[in-house]
């Protein structure tokens, strides 16, 4: 495929400021344009006359939009897979993302139950393009991994995806690339063209109706074209949890010492858990599962939890073009392209752990021992605790994000029917995102375990945190994990309780990790082509772009006790605490405040739930899991706007950064390439082929803050100041591509490719943050160092590989295909997690007093993926079937891919790469016949490994379990301008379960609901 655009002069391409349509998506448009979509010529068949290629966007339905799919791949420079609108305003699926998922090797992750980040071939690397050109969205400013859930999807004609890159596609990832498409008016036939829709939306869980609409209007007049179109949609999305909450899990152990007798010793209240185990006449250690020995470890997690989740997403995109042939041979087109989105993410729900998190509430109660060692221990599954109920919340989070993002783009081909060919192009982008947390937290026990047993101390006299709260310790909670899901078993007394507002205590208020971030992007490229004649031709082009990353992440933290004159020591501003809590205590010499007696004020004030300032701002929550009760939480909502909510309670809170997770990042790319295009005859048989190299230059600064003196009461440690790394690496990178047509339908192809792909800029930016919890043991209690996390590493090297692949493709009618593909990608260069133990992090008031685990990112080994793709789609009146079964086809397609990074986890199994699975399958039944259309389709991932060293512990690592989903849609025909349409997503129900390295050692679940939308489009 050419790309189509002359030029009589060069200095054209110094001297404009417009740009080129890049050579990937030139391909992907004609074929989408072509007179006849579903013909038999499979060669360069798009028309000069717009009028003409306009025509076919009146050829609309399932199977016409596969017709253009396989156009796509079969005139594509390279190996490729597209999805195509079925007609205006209409991907085959709800979102971008669940339709790219039909394609072989594309793996979605779905989030609230909608389609979000994307991997291909088992690989997060994946650049995304707007019309042939870098794509900046409000998900990814500073990610690489595709995510498209506030990108409406009615805007788009389509998308290809890139498996193997050429030369001259110039923004390439390392295991493919998203090609996003746009209309153009030129695309649609002359005169005017409106098309729109009007939906209901609907969640068997939410139980609500959400509104979306979407419409475009369009005026091709030849020379001139005009287009606008827009998106708006409302929807309320059931987002649950039960489980092991994601704060991590410990290793538990039964032994230890005499002066230290293991994890299960008498702890809190005097409880005792396990039998002891002597030796010389001294206690070294507890025994737990009743083998007579202290040498097991236990999974043991911090928190169970269940909770309901509203994902509300109000999103609007808007789209712009206009086209203008400025003589037989020049024409100029500019494109707008704008995406707005806030949601909220609202939690209710309970959670229970240790006071401090540090000890071992939880008894095992059944366990199997893996077989596998850890710290000389041997390491059990859990499947049933005891809990001593020192500590039940319910609560309440809201998280809402702001998201918006603008694309432009100008460009300018010029074709004169000549030898030499060239484009230009400009483009600008800019994105923000903004994430706002609140947290509030009610207590249901007594209070007698924290500090000052339950009494708060303040300046206006001492308050009991919640006299009729449940007595700690009085009779224990099970958790049963046996069924592979949890069940909560409660002592009637406390269920009880539960139904009495006037027994909920305030514990904590907060909101942390709140996260802005800000990027912009710009960029220029020109792109020439000389036809040799003999059929070859010479590409060559260049470009050069900037793109900038600020993230600015804050806690809202609070002023308390400023002035205080019972204790002339302490600073006229106040102690600033991030979590307001009734367990905080002032105690920290670096800022205490204490009455006269010297004794130290309660920093979170507490109030009963049946106080007045929450009259109407309580709701009861029935939540997801077997045994949970009916609980008063707060109503989400009431957090919506997080800082307001903060100083209500809490006056003149403060935005202050936590320097280790902020950053800022410039990049600087120039880049160039020159390609070989031929095509002749090898043997009688014909064969075309292109080969050419890349070059990139990458330079980036990124300022890291110095993380300084631990602040007390969670906040963040001092920013002292900037740290600024200059990095420079060149990449050589080339891309051969060639096929042979075996038959007229039989066409045999293959690939080899260089690639590189920038990291996530945190994982260069990133400094290291610490995670705190309160050491009751310790007299005064501490916030002592658990962990932390290095999230950044300026020195590390992009993500590289060797990318090789074969495919052999049977096109059988105008819109069948069966293609069957191998591929191998050597990664030479990727990024692992690792965990590290420091012994230079403080407790929070400065000492050191343990050595603390960090979770990093390292270079890594590197490591191979290798795979087959099969896929068929078939329409049977391509084979003469006619009548009643005439209107049937496939769409189906099987990806193996097998990843190995080099490590296994605790149980012995290769880790493959994160977010890969072996196994995928695709399949979509779909009838279209007269004004009915209908599909119902399948997916199915087998398991995916979601992350490595949970916990901080070595192999340790969670996978989802396999998982399916089936969607189905129908659609009538009420005439040529009307059309009535259904769809359904996730008809069984189906939800995410997790597990922790064996498949016994359940952890939770992601529960979603079905969704159904009607619909009625019109188009004229």
């Amino acid at each position: 495929m050419r790309v189509k655009g002359n030029l009589r002069s060069g200095l054209l391409v110094a001297a404009s400021a417009a740009a080129l349509m890049a050579p990937g998506y030139a391909a992907a448009q004609e074929a989408q344009t072509t007179a006849d979509p579903v013909g038999g010529d499979q060669g360069d068949t798009t028309s000069e006359d717009p009028a003409v290629s306009g025509e076919e966007i009146v050829v609309t339905g399932i199977r016409a939009s596969q017709a253009r799919a396989i156009n796509v791949k079969r005139n594509a420079d390279s190996v490729v897979d597209a999805i195509s609108a079925e007609d205006i305003g209409k991907l085959p699926d709800v979102t971008i993302s669940d339709s790219l998922q039909r394609i072989p090797g594309v793996q979605v992750r779905r989030e609230a139950g909608e389609g979000g980040a994307i991997n291909i071939r088992g690989l997060p690397q994946v650049t995304t393009l707007l019309n042939g050109e870098e794509f900046l969205g409000a998900n990814s400013v500073t990610t690489v991994q595709p995510n498209f859930n506030d990108v409406p999807s009615q805007l788009f004609a389509g998308a290809t995806v890139f498996k193997s890159p050429t030369a001259s596609l110039q923004q390439a990832g390392l295991s493919g690339t998203v090609d996003l498409l746009t209309r153009r008016p030129f695309d649609l036939k002359q005169g005017l063209t409106a098309a729109g829709s009007i939906e209901a939306l609907y969640g068997d869980k939410t139980e609500k109706w959400n509104p979306s609409a979407n419409a475009l209007v369009a005026y091709n007049g030849g020379r001139f074209g005009i287009l606008i179109s827009g998106a708006y949609s409302k929807v309320d999305l059931s987002n649950s949890f039960r489980g092991i909450q994601d704060y991590g899990v410990a290793l538990r152990n039964e032994g230890g010492s005499a002066t230290n007798p293991g994890d299960f010793a008498v702890g809190n209240g005097g409880v005792s858990r396990g039998t002891p185990v002597l030796r010389n006449g001294a206690i070294i250690g507890y025994d737990v599962n009743g083998d007579g020995d202290a040498n097991d470890a236990f999974v043991t997690p911090q928190s169970h939890t269940a909770w309901n989740r509203i994902t509300s997403r109000e999103r609007l995109g808007l789209n712009g073009s206009l086209q203008f042939q400025i003589n037989d041979a020049l024409t100029f087109t500019a494109d707008g392209f704008y995406t707005k989105q806030t949601q909220y993410d609202r939690t209710a729900g309970f959670q229970f752990q240790d006071v401090d998190w540090q000890t071992a509430p939880f008894l095992p109660t059944a366990s199997r021992d893996t077989g596998a060692v850890v710290n000389g221990f041997n390491l059990n599954t859990v499947q049933t605790y005891d809990y001593d109920m020192p500590n039940f919340d319910s609560y309440a989070e809201t998280f809402r994000v702001k998201s918006e993002s603008q694309n432009y783009n100008a460009q300018l081909k010029f074709d004169n029917g000549g030898p030499l060919k060239a484009t230009v192009r400009g483009l600008y982008g800019k994105a923000s995102r903004k994430s706002d947390q609140s947290y509030l937290q009610f207590n249901l026990t007594n209070g007698a375990q924290w500090a000052y047993s339950g009494v708060g101390n303040y300046p206006s006299g001492d308050v009991r945190f919640n006299p009729g709260g449940y007595p700690v310790y009085s009779q224990p909670a099970t958790v049963d994990y046996s069924s592979g899901t949890v069940n909560f078993g409660f002592p009637q007394a406390f269920l009880t309780q539960t139904q009495d507002i006037s027994r909920y205590g305030l514990k904590t208020i907060s909101s942390e990790n709140n996260v802005y971030r800000n990027g912009d992007l710009w960029a220029v490229r020109g792109d020439a082509e000389w036809e040799l004649g003999t059929g070859f031709s010479v590409k060559f082009g260049g470009r050069y772009g900037e793109r900038s990353v600020e993230q600015f992440t804050f806690d809202r933290v609070s002023p308390f006790y400023a002035g205080n004159t019972d204790n002339p020591g302490n600073p006229a501003a106040g102690c600033l605490v991030k979590w307001k809590a009734f367990d905080v205590n002032l105690t920290d010499p670096n800022c205490s405040v204490r009455d006269a007696a010297g004794n130290a004020y309660t920093a979170g004030y507490t109030r009963l739930a049946n106080d007045a300032i929450f009259n109407g701002r309580l709701k009861q929550y029935a939540l997801p899991a077997k045994g949970a009760p009916t609980l008063w939480v707060l109503d989400p909502k009431q957090m919506d706007n997080s800082e307001a909510f903060q100083n209500e309670f809490y006056p003149g809170s403060i935005n202050l950064v936590n320097p280790a997770d902020s950053f800022s990042m410039e990049l600087r790319q120039t880049s160039g390439y020159v390609q070989v295009d031929g095509e002749g005859e090898v043997f009688g048989l014909p064969f075309r082929a292109n080969g050419g190299v890349r070059v990139v230059n990458t330079k980036f600064d990124v300022r890291q803050n110095i993380v300084g003196a631990p602040q007390p009461y969670g906040v963040s440690g001092v920013d002292a100041g900037d740290v600024v790394t200059k990095r420079s690496f060149t990449d050589f990178l080339p891309a051969f591509n060639a096929s042979l047509d075996l038959s007229s339908k039989l066409r045999f192809r293959v690939a080899y490719a260089k690639t590189m792909t920038l990291l996530d800029f945190l994982q260069w930016g990133g400094g290291l943050n610490i995670n705190y919890a309160i050491d009751t043991t310790t007299n005064p209690p501490i916030f002592a160092a658990q962990g932390g996390n290095s999230r950044g590493n300026p020195a590390l090297e992009p993500w590289r590989s060797d990318n090789v692949e074969a495919s052999l493709e049977l096109y059988t009618g105008r819109s069948s295909l069966i293609a069957v593909g191998a591929f191998h990608l050597s990664v030479d260069s990727f990024i692992e997690n690792a965990t590290i133990v420091r012994n230079d992090i403080p407790d929070n008031d400065g000492v050191i007093r343990r050595p603390v685990p960090i979770n990093t990112v390292v270079q890594g080994a590197g490591g191979s993926l290798k795979g087959i793709e099969v896929s068929a789609r078939q329409s049977l009146t391509d084979y003469g079937v006619g009548g009643f079964l005439g209107g049937f086809g496939i769409d189906a397609n099987y990806t193996l891919s097998l990843g190995d990074t080099g490590r296994v986890d605790l149980a012995g199994n290769k880790q493959p790469f994160q977010d890969n699975s072996k196994h995928q399958v695709n399949a979509a039944l779909w009838y279209e016949q007269g004004p009915l259309q209908a599909r119902i389709a399948y997916n199915y991932r087998s398991k995916r490994l979601n992350a490595s060293d949970y916990g901080g512990i070595s192999g340790l690592a969670v996978y989802q379990r396999p998982t399916s989903y089936l969607d189905a849609s129908i659609a009538f025909d009420v005439n040529d301008h009307v059309t009535l349409y259904g769809q359904a997503s996730n008809l069984t129900g189906e939800y995410e379960r997790y597990y922790l390295t064996f498949p016994d050692q359940a952890l939770w679940d992601n529960i979603y609901e079905r969704r159904f939308t009607a619909g009625v489009r019109a188009r004229f």
